[in-house]
């Protein structure tokens, strides 16, 4: 039994057709503000961390929490967004979504305690999965594929600039104070921009379903969100509850749950046509290799800047828009390597340009452990870290996402662009418990606290530079059943969340 519906009539596709340019542009830019919107409130809480700590007299578990679940409610439920999209309608859908991300921040800026913020941050980023799907999906529906690689280059560098953006944009305003609202504002400057791109998408955007109606695989998405929480909430929950039997079984259990998670999806895929994501997607090698590199790559940043947060702030002492001022150079570097030193080594090195990537990087992790050796800012050095960060992030992350998904058939576009993005959250999330479980440990020893997280942030390094060397070794392999450099083969993926 197959549960794929085809066709056109009523579709989105058929009421863009009779867009004019300008419509267009202007229904982008409403998409293009929600997709924004999302990337910086992944990465703007990093800098309101310290705040809320004291604010709220929040254990370290529950800061951990309010960073990770964002990320982990986001991965396991954005396929299913995207499917909801196909069935129901891509602007119905982002309404909805870009509505409750919109309330769901309110709750969060208003949250009275560090539990309601916990659970506030898991209902953004669900609702935050049922908008960001229909983003990709909406410019696949209004621009012929001829246009959609500008589009898609523009999204490129918003994504790159606003995660960079986020602790800037959040260390301004915390110190701004606003009101009183200190790091609350983080948050609730959401509601004009929700607002705003919620009335500009009532008004502009197509409506109509998907072409291809799927019902949604629940059993799929059940499953993903158990193997997820049995492997977040011990790394997460352990240090501070003493690992108890009950968080070390759970840990265990991540191991077979991700095995029978897997059976499932052969079976559902086998049965119904439908699973949740077609475990066939993985046997393909550029895949299967650019997901072990996302999954190596992407925990860098987000754990990089969760301890040097710390570091920096309740360490050292510089104010929230010090931290700001001081995370510039990251989204400066990003930049670099996005727009200018990227696209130009790609012709030279084709794929390989992410092993320079990874090489700087590596250069940046370890300056940065220089500049605050012993508890004493080294600033120009610090600037210079941080440089080198954003640029090899830079320098890796488009390449990635073109190597991954560059020969996925048009049928499995949309899965397989929600497969890869799911994978980025949540090896950022895993890289937030991983690196908090190192670091935290470490920082509740010694008197000088300038001293002691600095030395903690020694004890996380080794993670973050393993986990780059695993990269390395992934991307050369995946440099392998690559084209040459200079080839521009086509990319199949024309369609995609």
């Amino acid at each position: 039994m197959n549960d794929t519906v085809i066709g056109t009539e009523g579709s989105a596709f058929a009421a863009a057709a009779s867009f004019s340019p300008r419509r267009r542009t202007l229904a982008l830019v409403a998409v293009a503000l929600a997709f924004v919107m999302d990337l910086l409130d992944t990465t703007i809480i990093n800098v309101a961390i310290p705040s809320i700590e004291s604010g709220m007299g929040a254990s370290k578990a529950a800061l951990e929490w309010i960073i990770a679940g964002y990320a982990m409610a986001f991965a396991v439920l954005l396929i299913v967004g995207g499917r909801l999209g196909d069935s129901y309608g891509y602007r119905r859908m982002f309404l909805s979504g870009i509505a409750l991300f919109t309330l769901t921040s309110m709750a969060c800026g208003l949250a009275p305690d560090a539990l309601s913020l916990q659970v506030a941050r898991l209902l953004q980023g669900a609702s935050a999965a049922l908008m960001v799907p229909q983003v990709m999906a909406l410019v696949q529906v209004m621009y012929p594929p001829e246009q959609r690689y500008k589009v898609y280059t523009v999204f490129g560098f918003l994504g790159g600039f606003s995660a960079a953006l986020g602790p800037i944009v959040g260390g301004l305003l915390i110190d701004a104070d606003w009101f009183g609202l200190g790091w609350r504002l983080t948050f609730l400057i959401n509601l004009p921009i929700g607002l705003f791109s919620l009335a500009a998408g009532w008004l502009l955007l197509p409506p109509g379903r998907g072409v291809n109606a799927t019902r949604i695989d629940i059993g799929g998405a059940a499953l993903s969100v158990l193997v997820l929480f049995a492997l977040l909430a011990p790394l997460i929950e352990g240090p501070t509850r003493g690992w108890p039997a009950g968080l070390v079984l759970m840990l265990a259990a991540t191991v077979p749950l991700a095995w029978g998670t897997v059976r499932y999806l052969r079976w559902r895929q086998a049965t119904h046509g439908a699973a949740l994501v077609d475990p066939a997607l993985l046997k393909r090698r550029k895949v299967a290799l650019g997901l072990l590199c996302t999954l190596c790559i992407n925990p860098i940043l987000p754990g990089h800047l969760l301890a040097m947060t710390f570091v920096l702030q309740s360490g050292i002492g510089m104010s929230a828009s010090d931290m700001a001022y001081a995370c510039a150079p990251i989204a400066l570097g990003a930049m670099a390597g996005i727009i200018l030193l990227g696209p130009r080594l790609f012709k030279r090195l084709g794929v390989r340009v992410m092993m320079v990537g990874i090489t700087v990087s590596c250069t940046g992790l370890a300056l940065a452990a220089l500049s605050v050796h012993g508890g004493q800012l080294l600033y120009p050095l610090l600037l210079v870290a941080q440089f080198a960060m954003g640029l090899g992030m830079g320098l890796c992350g488009p390449q990635l996402s073109n190597a991954t998904l560059q020969d996925v058939p048009i049928a499995d576009a949309g899965v397989a662009a929600g497969l890869f993005t799911a994978v980025q959250q949540i090896a950022g999330a895993v890289g937030v418990a991983l690196t908090g479980l190192l670091f935290f440990h470490a920082a509740g020893i010694g008197d000088d606290a300038a001293e002691r997280y600095a030395d903690a942030y020694l004890h996380a390094l080794p993670l973050l530079l393993g986990l780059l060397a695993a990269a390395l070794f992934f991307t050369a392999r995946l440099a392998k059943v690559m084209p040459a450099a200079g080839h521009r083969p086509e990319n199949r993926l024309q369609a995609g969340h």
